[in-house]
């Protein structure tokens, strides 16, 4: 008795695991596009976490780009070598977050390989120009918060003033011949308004732009003060939702030409969140580089003297001159780093630094934060480049209708067998197809908490598995009906069923779990995903078969006759 609440014990804490695991999936895939998008402008916090935690699925069942990288080592001495191609991982990690591909699925193969698979993204000459190019790290200086503060007002006159105009149903087919009204204000700024650019691109606003006097700095949070002076410098926090729209008008010619040759506005390299929010940071910069990236040596991680993380380095010669120099004449002020064009962070100059600095990352920071920040400041020290030896465009080769019929036909399919099993094996085939059932579901919840990605081969690693749950179930209950034939009482028929059947489950349970091991050591990409769903489904069937459907059976001891 005390074994039957050991197992009711152990398989309803495995239930409530596998609700919990199973349930960002759960949500968003029953959740339609109009709600997804509606949550994605109140709460894409809520909405970035579920997606990371649900099942993702994989390049064949949605299309996309699948690209492979080989990491060049061949010219780099042994201490180079090492992490290389983890570092290179990181640099299209971030590369790829520009891209703004929602689940990008990067992993190392072999020694100086990077698999690269962009689901839902078919621009294969943009991704392999931003993920092939080398990387480029640089440090710059912040424009002042006075100077930032006035671009920021004349670009906001000058979007209100675009934006007026374009919400004219005439704006764009008459030729403005003199300047009046809001035509003036354009005319103050920009000069000759009859010179504007009048493709259609560059006049295509949406309908829901806020025509406010402020568009722009109305959306922005300035985040970045010194603690010790109490100074403001020109970092600010933007929701994810208003970023694309934000990045459309900077890169509006008549905006552009408002900003001054030495300066320029940059993105954080990824996103992250704040109070419930994913949020990017924008940065307005002095275009020029005051130390370039590949200076810098010795890099690793480390704890200030407050014990907050930091990122350590060091430099020699005449590059730690030159890195003192800066330093030393840019004291309380930020520093950004910034890796392609993107800033990985920009941290306050607390003293002169010569041969060895400290970067410290607040006590918001997580280890995250501070490995990324080594990583990246390695990466850009390192002379690794990377080359695209394959590319593909994936299509949606199962398409929307075909998944949607590929999922009716798969639980058409499961539901014949249950009814199968429950004729052929009456009450014990019910039993069974709980078996199933619960093997199905914790195979599922077992997928969302290893984040796995869901393909064809994934699909038919699970079906297979449930072949091999419905080989169990019948291997024991026709013992059980040998020894019920035998003349055997209930009790004993259903012990020696278990007992007998045992030896023959192992055996090919365990085959299986070799077969699967070697397919995810020796294999890659797909290969992977089937080798994974395999493992876990044959220990996830062995487990209902000798646990569960065993449990119910012990309570059917105490019967005079076995429905089977």
């Amino acid at each position: 008795m005390s074994s039957q609440k050991w197992r009711v014990a152990l398989t309803a804490l495995l239930v409530v695991a596998a609700f919990w695991a199973f349930w960002n999936t759960f949500e968003l895939w029953t959740m339609s596009d109009s709600e997804k998008q509606t949550m994605q402008e109140k709460d894409p916090g809520k909405l970035l976490t579920m997606q990371q935690k649900a099942i993702r699925l994989g390049l064949d069942l949605q299309g996309g780009i699948h690209v492979v990288l080989r990491v060049k080592l061949e010219d780099l001495d042994a201490a180079s070598k090492e992490g290389a191609v983890d570092r290179a991982i990181q640099v299209v990690r971030n590369r790829i977050d520009a891209l703004g591909v929602a689940e990008p699925v990067i992993q190392k193969e072999g020694d100086d390989r990077i698999i690269v698979d962009l689901p839902g993204y078919t621009d294969a000459a943009r991704a392999e120009e931003l993920i092939g190019q080398t990387a480029v790290l640089e440090f710059k200086l912040l424009e002042s918060i006075e100077n930032a503060n006035l671009l920021l007002s004349k670009i906001d006159t000058v979007i209100s003033a675009i934006e007026k105009e374009n919400s004219s149903p005439t704006a764009a087919t008459t030729t403005p011949t003199t300047p009046t009204g809001d035509n003036q204000v354009m005319a103050d700024l920009m000069g000759d308004t009859t010179k504007k650019d009048t493709s259609a691109s560059a006049y295509e606003f949406d309908e829901t732009t806020d025509y406010s006097t402020d568009p722009l700095t109305s959306r922005l949070e300035l985040t970045l003060v010194s603690s010790r002076t109490s100074t403001a410098w020109p970092g600010y926090t933007v929701n994810k939702k208003d970023q694309i729209l934000i990045d459309r008008w900077l890169k509006d010619p008549r905006v552009k030409a408002l900003v001054p040759p030495d300066v320029e506005f940059a993105w954080s390299t990824r996103s992250m969140i704040r109070e419930a929010r994913e949020v990017y940071e924008l940065f307005l910069l002095k275009r020029k580089v005051q130390f370039p990236g590949n200076k810098i040596e010795g890099i690793s991680l480390g704890r200030e003297n407050m014990g907050g993380l930091a990122v350590n380095f060091k430099l020699s010669g005449d590059a730690a001159a030159r890195f003192a120099q800066l330093t030393g004449a840019n004291i309380d002020k930020p520093l950004a780093i910034v890796m392609d064009d993107r800033v990985e962070s920009a941290a306050f100059i607390n003293s002169k630094i010569r041969n060895s600095g400290q970067i410290t990352m607040g006590t918001g920071a997580s280890f995250d934060d501070a490995r990324n920040l080594e990583i990246v400041l390695k990466a850009g020290s390192l002379p690794a480049p990377v080359e695209i030896i394959a590319k593909n465009v994936v299509g949606a080769t199962l398409g929307s209708d075909t998944i949607s019929k590929g999922f009716w036909a798969a639980l058409v399919g499961l539901l014949l067998v249950l009814a199968y099993i429950a004729f052929y094996y009456k009450v014990s085939g019910l039993i069974a197809d709980i078996g199933l059932i619960f093997n199905l579901f914790f195979l599922l919840a077992v997928m969302a908490a290893l984040g796995a990605t869901l393909t064809m081969p994934g699909i038919a690693g699970i079906i297979l598995t449930i072949g091999m749950s419905v080989d169990s179930n019948i291997l024991i209950f026709e013992r059980i009906r040998e020894e019920l034939l035998a003349g055997k009482t209930v009790r004993a028929a259903i012990d020696a069923g278990y007992d007998r059947a045992w030896v023959a489950i192992l055996d090919s349970h365990v085959t299986t779990l070799i077969t699967a091991g070697a397919l995810f050591i020796l294999g890659s990409g797909s290969i992977k995903g089937f080798a994974v769903s395999l493992f876990w489904g044959v220990l996830i069937s062995l487990f209902t078969a000798y646990v569960i459907t065993k449990l119910i059976f012990d309570f059917r001891k105490q019967y005079k006759t076995l429905s089977i």
